[in-house]
């Protein structure tokens, strides 16, 4: 399968890989420093008044803005759906360009107001109201209103929604739900039956899903509807959709009105400072490349083997801090046939995995970073070091093997590891094959790796009984806020994309969620994240910094940290 944008090789879909031939990476540039911005206001208290944007003493001039063109060229469109309850992860490198969120962050990554202009808790951790923020347009001059927004929480997470969504991280906080409500002329609730503390992280812009505020439509769940607005659909982002060939490109164009903006009582004006982007599907490495030589793009993603050839063209590699994590997980592990529902199992694949070699002789030192566990990052709530990877130690590996009964891999049977090529992450089902030529060498097992379509995967994941006995090797988007994925993955019993039946952690997940004071959620989460780690229902193998490559017409560019696709846009300077 082509389309991968760090690949160096080639393979059909599904195939099983043949054993891996690892290539050193060159070193190069650090990652870039985050942008400094200053803060605006500081996350609500859980129980206090909403929070507002305070009135800026003077509004700043108005930015320069480059008449030109951005050309951008990205690996993946995915499914090309603009609402994400049936999009798919790549969406985030366009549907972020469009859709306009609720809230977003300042530089220290806490919540600040963006669509909303203030947001509260109940004191039990159940009710979130949000206030809409007066004056703010789609891009087809329609003012933004709470019932826009509160049909956008009944798409995303009504109780018809469970039935229509694709995403499991959506029919999670469905079935959480137990009711959304306009209650006032610019309010809307969202009430759970479990208290989660980490719904409006969910919504804002720092979330690693993209559920922006859409224009409410006349019915919900409209097929004709629905297709209709993947036409032509209309988002309150910094840039508005002017023309779109399917599968080949989409074309935007600044969004003037853009909420973000001083004259809007914000103190920093986060509108892009360029006139148009053209963002282009160009699934080959290769030509990407030799288009930023030629200066035909401007951004793509690349890997590290192709420094020399864009420092060559006058550009250069920026690299999108912490943007990516990778992990694996074990499907039905509750079940006593499955050979890890034994603990040590799962713990002795774990020390097997020598992610020493997947840095120095995969991905390169700047790109892949053995720190965290799954979702639970660095730059996360909850992170200690004491989280990151097990050692590797194959001697107590096999011994582990052993005591489970399983010396030398005698009975386990041949294992299956579904992933697919990414989008953004590099060398996914190369890593997948290193892990499982390892898993032969110190365990002696039968392992086979299967490339498939994401999509498809994610789908019969989210399936009750779907992948039983199967593990899934996965790149996934990191957060800094890990609640939501917390409850789909780790705390709903009901859920097919559920980890365990541990009744002891779906226990520790609703103590751990009911948690509101943002003062003590570090602590619980890092609790939480412990237990899980020592269960290793999920090995976390690292973080990825994304590569992009850089052409000579790009003065300035800063990327977010916490961002796997093209963000910071307006920190973007065309020369």
């Amino acid at each position: 399968m082509s389309g991968h944008p760090f690949r160096r090789y080639k393979f059909s879909a599904p195939v099983m890989l043949l054993p891996l031939l690892l290539l050193a990476v060159a070193c190069g540039a650090a990652a870039t420093a985050t942008p400094a911005v200053k803060p605006t206001v500081a996350a609500p208290a859980p129980v206090a008044a909403p929070t507002a944007v305070p009135a800026t003493a003077a509004v700043p001039a108005a930015p320069v803005v480059n008449p030109g063109k951005l050309t951008m060229m990205v690996g993946g469109f995915g499914n090309e759906r603009f609402t994400f309850s049936v999009g798919s992860g790549a969406g985030n490198t366009y549907a972020r360009l469009l859709h306009g969120f609720l809230l977003t962050t300042n530089e220290k990554l806490e919540l600040i107001p963006g669509i909303a202009s203030a947001w509260n808790l109940s004191p039990d951790g159940k009710t979130w109201t949000f206030t809409i923020r007066d004056g703010m347009t789609f891009h087809n001059g329609q003012p933004i209103t709470a019932a826009d927004v509160l049909y956008t929480w009944l798409y995303d997470f009504g109780p018809d929604s469970l039935t229509h969504s694709t995403s499991g991280k959506s029919q999670s906080i469905a079935k959480n739900t137990a009711k959304i409500e306009q209650t006032g002329p610019k309010t809307v609730t969202l009430t759970t039956k479990n208290a989660d503390s980490g719904l409006a992280e969910v919504i804002s812009e720092a979330s690693a899903d993209w559920y922006g505020v859409l224009p409410k439509q006349e019915k919900l769940f409209d097929e004709v509807l629905e297709r209709a607005y993947d036409t032509s659909p209309v988002g309150a982002g910094i840039m508005k959709l002017t023309r779109r060939v399917p599968q080949a490109s989409m074309e935007f164009e600044r969004f003037d009105d853009f909420h973000f903006q001083p004259k809007n009582g914000f103190p920093q004006d986060r509108r892009v400072n360029f006139k148009s982007l053209d963002l282009r599907l160009v699934p080959e490495e290769a030509t990407r490349v030799a288009a930023l030589r030629a200066k035909e793009a401007d951004i793509a993603p690349v890997s590290l083997a192709s420094r020399k050839q864009v420092e060559a063209g006058g550009g250069r590699i920026v690299f999108g801090p912490e943007g990516f994590y990778i992990s694996m997980d074990f499907r039905g592990a509750w079940n006593s046939d499955v050979p890890f529902s034994k603990k040590q199992v799962r713990q002795a694949m774990a020390y097997a995995l020598d992610l020493k070699v997947f840095q120095d002789k995969l991905f390169g030192a700047e790109v892949f970073v053995p720190k965290g566990w799954s979702y639970a990052t660095p730059s996360s709530l909850g992170y200690s070091p004491d989280l990151d990877p097990f050692p590797y130690d194959p001697v107590k590996a096999r011994q582990l093997m052993a005591e489970a009964g399983f010396p030398g891999g005698k009975g386990f049977g041949q294992l299956k590891i579904n992933t697919w090529v990414s989008t953004a992450a590099p060398f996914l089902p190369e890593s997948a094959q290193l892990a499982a030529d390892m898993w032969k060498k110190e365990l002696g097992l039968d392992v086979v790796v299967v490339i498939g379509d994401q999509a498809a995967i994610q789908k019969v994941r989210n399936t009750e009984g779907g992948m039983r006995g199967e593990v899934r090797w996965h790149d996934n988007e990191a957060r800094r806020d890990g609640a939501s994925i917390i409850r789909s993955s780790h705390g709903t019993a009901t859920s097919g994309a559920r980890a365990h039946e541990d009744q002891a952690l779906y226990k520790l997940v609703d103590e751990t969620l009911a948690v509101i004071d943002p003062a003590r959620k570090p602590e619980a989460f890092n609790k939480l994240y412990k237990a899980l780690r020592e269960e290793q229902y999920y090995i976390g193998v690292g973080y990825v910094n994304v590569p992009w490559g850089v052409g000579p017409r790009v003065a300035q560019w800063t990327p977010a940290p916490l961002a796997s696709y093209p963000s910071g846009m307006h920190t973007l300077v065309l020369k």
